[in-house]
């Protein structure tokens, strides 16, 4: 029993890994694309995914030999790339949405790992109960790395559409036609929240309009 428990210890640690690999693509991203802070923001959650499949692993081992595994080749260092502020372009927004699902999808994959391993883990001997503190860390950092690749994508299309915005001072009608398209790409609890952002950056009277219509 303890030879399926250590496969099992094996499968959640490899899918810690590739969870953790999905967070440091998105930091480099992000920092590619010239949102510095994000990709330190989302550096750390890295770096916290590290503690966690590090301290997972002394947990485990601390009921047998048997349950030892070399956690080190899950984590992974700081994420580096050379930062380029560039215009921010469909290309980027898709990457951010690709991010995005890739994250909660490897989410789902180490939360479906934990659980499938329960039963083996607690024949072997392990209080499995006390595994919640991982999944729990699992689920926060993860959901945070998933809020900042959802925060990045909002302002890469915000500028987008401000760029296209400044471009249309002498065509109000098409400038008020952009506005819309923009609106149309935001859940409408988002919506109030950009609009005022575009209020901020000189477009009352577009967003005046738009007002009146909706």
């Amino acid at each position: 029993m303890s030879t399926r428990g250590r496969e099992e210890i094996v499968a959640i640690v490899a899918a810690h890994k590739e969870l953790t690999a999905e967070v440091v693509q998105a930091a480099r991203l992000m920092a590619a694309a010239g949102y510095g802070a994000f990709a330190a923001h989302l550096d750390q959650h890295r770096a916290e995914l590290n503690v966690a499949v590090g301290e997972f692993a002394v947990w485990a081992e601390s009921f047998g030999a048997w349950a030892k595994v070399d956690a080190s080749w899950a984590t992974y260092p700081p994420a580096t790339t050379d930062p380029r502020a560039e215009p921010p372009t469909l290309e980027l927004e898709n990457d951010l949405r690709r991010t995005r699902d890739a994250l909660l999808a490897r989410r789902t994959a180490v939360l479906a790992t934990l659980a499938g391993a329960r039963e083996a883990l607690r024949v072997a001997g392990l209080p499995v109960d006390q595994l919640t503190a991982y999944r729990r860390v699992v689920r926060l950092w993860t959901g945070e790395a998933v809020d900042v690749v959802t925060e990045v994508h909002r302002l890469a299309v915000a500028d987008r559409y401000l760029g296209c915005l400044g471009l249309l001072s002498a065509e109000p009608d098409t400038a008020a036609a952009v506005l819309r398209l923009w609106m149309q790409e935001l859940q409408e609890a988002d919506r109030e929240g950009e609009l005022a952002f575009a209020e901020t950056c000189g477009y009352g009277h577009l967003v005046k309009r738009y007002r009146s219509n909706h």
